[in-house]
């Protein structure tokens, strides 16, 4: 990723290799490497070990951070990265904010952009296919300020942060994106992640956790959340086994997907390879939700494929599944499997559909909900022993209903409702199979995302609610991109 060029007068530049260009100027080898012992033996000296790799750490990574007020795209590169191991840090060092630096990230990524939009007074840039819905989501958040029922005025500042600031990484890819090879490296890129991802939850199965991950579990008192009948979960370095899952699910679709549009034998073998290894991360997850994703994409993608010979597939798959459901086994990833199709056999399921059936009268009654951070571990946090804090969020959709309101609820469907379908349109009009695999991917997703944000949340929790926007904003710039080349060769 980083590469060194050495020039006649001895000095040394940094480069990155995805998203190209520079962003140091050139540094004296001796020097870099001077104040880099310098502040380990700082560090060692003032505060142990820790703050010794803190602040060499802090020389290493803060050149390219500074660098994305200049290159957007260098920190699309570096988020994409902390979405899939930000919880490793957390687990290695506990209590280091870097919650607080994504949003420092972001909030330079947006300085540097307006920055070079006030010289260029093309604001017609940020104009895409979902601006005028996202606006309305934002401004629909942040006038939860003056929400009469919110209890907590310090919790929505907690909230806003990430339910605003995060989206902004929409507009920032498809303003500074420029033609279908970025979008493919972005793309590229973020499977990659996603491999190391599912080889980290691969080995956790064979081979158990990490000392430091197994000692983060017992001192988050979280073992009733990744052991389960007996059998530990998988989680990789994301934050839980139910993000695990969604993301590891969401992946294998992607890559199954593309597997029939690749038309070199490496490429195939390549996609082959990772949805296997997607597929194998999401089992070991347990999280049964993820398992509805696939069949839900695969349904959709027979549907607007428009092709009435893969009809008959829906059949089959249907038979398929109800076969899986009632064969007597003993492996107990099959009977995890097994658990999604008897619900209401289930406990947790039991408690969840009690919590809904009683909430639901007051959702009714509160058309803008009790504001952001009003329940689960912020309403816990900022407002005990309030009614809506004790409540358990179980899913995307009742805890938008619970802080938004059933109003809120409308606009965050009509996000969904609206990518896909502007994503079926542009899919139905591209001419070249060049890059439809991942406009027909992102947009087969949206409604399996939708289905599970009823169970588990989604677009709302770390780091989907940061690779939600990425998602999205692939889809809409390669149709964008796609539709210019289709132009531009006639």
């Amino acid at each position: 990723m980083i590469t060194e060029i050495t020039s006649k007068s001895g000095t040394s530049k940094i480069t990155y290799g995805i998203a190209g260009g520079y962003f140091l100027q050139p540094v004296p080898k001796v020097i870099a490497m001077l104040l880099l012992t310098f502040a380990g033996i700082a560090g060692t000296c003032i505060g142990g070990l820790k703050l010794a790799v803190l602040l060499m750490l802090l020389f290493l990574v803060l050149p390219p951070i500074l660098a994305v007020v200049w290159k957007t795209q260098i920190g699309v590169y570096l988020l994409m990265t902390v979405a899939f191991f930000l919880s490793v840090g957390l687990r290695l060092i506990p209590g280091i904010p870097i919650g607080m630096s994504i949003d420092f990230l972001i909030l330079l990524m947006l300085i540097g952009r307006g920055f070079r939009l006030q010289f260029s007074r093309n604001w017609s840039q940020l104009k895409s296919p979902l601006t005028v819905i996202i606006l309305v989501w934002v401004i629909y958040n942040l006038s939860q300020i003056v929400n009469p029922w919110a209890v907590s005025r310090t919790a929505f500042f907690y909230v806003i942060r990430p339910a605003v600031g995060y989206l902004m990484l929409y507009f920032l890819i498809w303003d500074t994106v420029k033609g279908t090879m970025q979008i493919n490296r972005i793309f590229q890129y973020l499977l990659f992640l996603g491999w190391v991802a599912a080889v980290w939850g691969i080995y956790q199965f064979f081979f158990g956790y990490f000392e430091w991950e197994m000692a983060h579990v017992f001192r988050t008192d979280t073992v009733h959340l990744v052991f389960n009948h007996g059998r530990w979960r998988s989680f990789g370095p994301i934050g839980s086994p139910a993000q695990y899952g969604i993301i590891m699910a969401s992946l294998a679709c992607i890559t199954g997907n593309s597997f029939f549009y690749k038309k070199t034998f490496f490429a195939k073998l390549t996609m082959a390879f990772l949805f296997l290894c997607f597929l194998m991360a999401m089992v070991y997850s347990g999280t049964r939700t993820s398992f509805i994703i696939l069949p839900v994409f695969y349904f959709v993608k027979v549907i607007i494929s428009r092709n009435k010979k893969l009809y008959l597939t829906i059949i089959l798959g249907i038979i398929g599944l109800i076969i899986l459901a009632k064969v007597p086994t003993d492996n107990y990833q099959i009977q995890r499997i097994q658990s999604v199709f008897k619900a209401n056999e289930d406990k947790s399921y039991q408690i969840r559909a009690a919590n809904r059936k009683m909430i639901t009268p007051w959702i009714l009654k509160h058309p803008i909900g009790g504001g952001l951070g009003s329940t689960g571990v912020w309403g816990q946090r900022f407002s005990p022993g309030t009614f809506l804090a004790d409540f358990p969020p179980d899913s995307g959709i009742i805890r938008v209903a619970v802080e938004l309101g059933w109003i809120g609820l409308i606009i965050f469907l009509l996000i969904y409702l609206q990518a896909f379908f502007k994503g079926t349109k542009g899919l139905w009009q591209m001419k070249s199979n060049a890059h439809k695999d991942k406009v027909e991917s992102i947009t087969c997703l949206l409604p399996a995302w939708g289905l599970v944000e009823m169970g588990q949340e989604v677009a709302g929790v770390f780091p989907m609610s940061l690779l939600f926007w990425i998602f999205l904003a692939v889809l809409f710039t390669t149709l964008k991109y796609a539709k210019n080349e289709t132009e531009a060769s006639h």
